[in-house]
Order: C-alpha cells, then structure tokens, then sequence
C-alpha cells in the first residue's frame, strides 16, 4: 500500500491461511483419521460374525444379507446429506452429532433381539458413520493451504484405506472370542470416544464459522 507520508511503498504481510498451530493441525488430522477408521471398521468387522447372527436371530442367509446391504447403501448416500451440513452449520456439530447417532445406533445392533431391529439400527449405523467420509478432506482444505494437503491427507486416508484390512481381522477375533455383539459393543466404545473429542477437543475448522 502507499506510504501516507512518502512516496514508497509499505509491505503488509497477508493473514495466515489457518490460526491453528502445527500441533493443533496435527490433532485434528488424527481426529478425524481415527474417525475415518469407523466406517469400514463397522462394515468389515461384521462380516465374519454373519453365521452367529443367523442362529442367534434365527434368521435365513438373505435375511441376514440385509444387514450388509443397508450399511452399503446407506453408506452411498448419507455422506452427501452430512457435507451439505458441515457447509452450513460447521464440521464440528456434524461430527459430534453424526458420532451420537453412530454410538446409540451401535449400542442398538449390540442389543438387538430381531432381525428387524438390527437391520434398522445398521441403518443408523452407517449414516451416523458416513459423515466424516464426505466431511473429512474439507477439513484438511480449512486448515492446510493448498501446498501442504499432500501428507495431511495421506494421513486422513489411511483410515478408509486400513479400515477393510483390519476390520475382518479384529471383527472374527472378537467375535471367535466375545461373541459377535462384542463387535458393536466395541464399535460403540470407540464411537463414544469419538463423540467426546468431536465435542469437547476438536475445534470448528470451517473457514466461514
């Protein structure tokens, strides 16, 4: 800009891309890789337990099937209602709320006594996981300027990216071991933990908020 006094010119630094600090950067980048991890760990983690389900529930293999089916199609479409969410409201409620449902709706699959009630608490499963999906790389963009996404985002994915190779993994451990509602039980614990940092650590990231 020019000088008031002189004929020069004077350099204003431009404001910073992000206020966050590298650690708080780095924090959030964990959050929401760890949040990440939920979707397919609640899909995979199920698929070994699929026979105890069906004595359990005395339910056929179709039957059964539809607890997988409604997961995946949920799972295609709730991420696109979250996002327009997170552009209004803000990441952090749509990720403290989507953590909720997840961790109620897994508590409902722990406890279910029918196949009805299963497949409708997997229902809410999926969509309550789905949100960081469509969410989780446009909190990066809030915070990262556009030279320094690469590793941040590489981060972020290894979430979706492990979730399938450990989910079957842990899934018929547990359910070998616990029985198979101990696979949502634990998705419930860890998606309570998530709702908790989603609440009360992560801070709002959307640059309009």
């Amino acid at each position: 800009m020019l000088d008031s006094i002189g004929w020069g010119w004077s350099y204003t630094e431009p404001p910073p891309y992000s206020h966050f600090s590298s650690t708080q950067k780095v924090a959030i980048v964990a959050t929401i890789a760890l949040t990440g991890l939920v979707s397919p760990l609640s899909s995979n983690m199920y698929y070994p337990s699929i026979q105890q389900v069906k004595e359990d529930l005395h339910t056929t293999q179709s039957g059964a099937t539809w607890t997988i089916t409604i997961f995946l199609v949920s799972m295609a479409i709730f991420p696109l209602i979250w996002s327009n969410l997170a552009d209004q409201f803000g990441r952090k409620p749509v990720f403290a709320i989507s953590m909720l449902i997840f961790t109620c709706s897994s508590i409902g699959c722990a406890c279910s006594r029918s196949l009805t009630a299963l497949v409708v608490s997997r229902l809410f499963q999926s969509a309550g996981s789905s949100a960081v999906q469509g969410s989780g790389a446009g909190t990066i963009s809030d915070i990262y300027p556009r030279e320094q996404r690469g590793t941040a985002l590489g981060i972020y994915y290894l979430g979706p990216l492990l979730g399938p190779c450990l989910g079957p993994l842990i899934g018929g451990y547990v359910g070998q071991s616990l029985g198979w509602r101990w696979v949502f039980w634990i998705l419930a614990i860890w998606g309570g933990v998530m709702c908790l940092l989603a609440t009360f650590v992560t801070p709002e990231t959307h640059r309009r908020m």
